[in-house]
């Protein structure tokens, strides 16, 4: 699968025998790690942000039956169509705090093996645990693996690693990047990813017909129900890349200054993208892809945070990264390698909560939105217009 490389840092491809006698061990040692770094969430309580307004204080959820038909029909209360999302929601009936916890625990762990998995099948041996761990680990799965709205994109991220382990079965493997699509638009890059790699099969069609149309009615929707300020904005692009390229390597390297234009390491993660461009055009060409069709949409929120955004695009990053490693050859990349996993893992075990990049960067979101004439909250559809109606969903909740 990958170049012979020689030296005393790297070592032979893995093959489908030696994955299948590591896979057990791996997997107990990802899902032991997973559960000594997020276990402690489960006793939290409701985290804020999105938490209230669109669990604990949804009036939908926890009236069994009726609940899954609203959730397959709403368009109202999450301002777009998401049924995948909501009837994920439903599993918990009547929102708690701890159910929710739990719920996002158990996809976490579920998502954790099955990276596990899509690594053993390409990386080298001795990598797998460590880029893994690296993903696991890193301080920006705290906002998605710790907080109750995190469901929402490990369902994305789920649906897209069991579409990627069904590559061989196209219509397969459409099926759950069409799922995808129905959690959240995140899912939109790769489903663009999924077409250009099945162009010339009926499946991949079939996914791009269902992505115009629900990118489509989607776009619709949120015109109606005034929450998007403007359209499109491909002209954010430049300042989301060099944001995600840092972070992805520095967890909160550009926040909460992000997204100042004269923040210095904007300014280095901008020569990042343009470095690894040069290096590996293809890579970065699908990595911003990954991010077109959201900024296409407006979808601007929590663009400060980064780690929400980050999650599927990450998978494929670490992998790149300790691929790239594996190649070098020194014998100390590997144990660094594990040293910065461990580093992780403690700076996660000493949070106390949404992890501090996260928590400095929502206390000082809205100004930052005001200085880039940003409508934070997304309730008008132009700067300066009349706000939208107070009430636009059962029971008085904003949606």
């Amino acid at each position: 699968m990958y170049p012979d490389a020689e030296g005393p840092g790297s070592a032979s491809p893995s093959t489908g025998g030696e994955w299948s006698r590591n896979r057990l061990l791996c997997f107990v040692l990802v899902a032991a790690g997973f559960a000594l770094v997020y276990a402690r969430s489960l006793s939290w309580p409701w985290l804020g942000l999105d938490d209230w307004k669109f669990i604990a204080a949804n009036p939908h959820l926890g009236h069994g039956w009726e609940s899954l038909r609203w959730a397959v029909t709403d368009v109202q209360f999450g301002r777009r169509w998401t049924p995948v999302t909501w009837v994920v929601a439903c599993l918990c009936g009547a929102p708690t705090a701890f159910r929710f916890h739990v719920l996002v625990f158990v996809l976490g762990l579920i998502l954790s093996l099955l990276v596990t998995e899509i690594y053993g099948r390409h990386l080298r041996r001795g990598w797998v645990a460590p880029a893994v761990l690296l993903f696991v680990f890193s301080p920006l799965r705290i906002e998605v693996f710790t907080w109750a709205m995190g469901f929402v994109y490990e369902s994305v991220a789920i649906l897209l690693c069991v579409a990627w382990l069904l590559k061989k079965k196209p219509w397969w493997s459409a099926l759950f990047v069409m799922l995808a699509l129905a959690s959240y638009p995140q899912a939109a890059g790769a489903a663009v990813g999924y077409c250009i790699l099945n162009r010339k099969k009926a499946a991949g069609w079939a996914v791009g017909a269902f992505l115009l149309l629900l990118a489509g009615v989607q776009y619709r929707l949120r015109i109606q129900l005034g929450v998007i300020p403007w359209h499109p904005r491909f002209d954010y692009l430049p300042l989301i890349l060099p944001h995600y390229a840092l972070n992805l390597l520095v967890p909160f390297a550009t926040v909460p200054l992000f997204p100042s234009l004269f923040y210095p390491l904007l300014i280095v993660g901008a020569a990042l993208v343009l470095a690894a461009a040069a290096w590996r055009p293809f890579a970065v060409a699908c990595w911003i892809l990954l991010f077109a069709p959201t900024l296409a949409a407006s979808v601007t929120e929590g663009f400060w945070f980064g780690a929400r955004y980050c999650l599927v695009p990450s998978i494929a990053a670490y992998a790149w990264i300790a691929f790239e490693l594996s190649r070098v050859r020194s014998r100390i990349v590997l144990p660094l390698l594990w040293v910065i996993v461990l580093g992780f893992a403690v700076s996660n075990l000493r949070d106390k909560g949404m992890s501090a990049g996260v928590g400095l960067c929502a206390a000082q979101a809205k100004q930052e939105a005001a200085m880039v004439g940003i409508d934070f909250d997304l309730v008008r559809t132009i700067r300066g217009q009349p706000p939208a109606p107070a009430s636009t969903a059962p029971g008085g909740q904003v949606p």
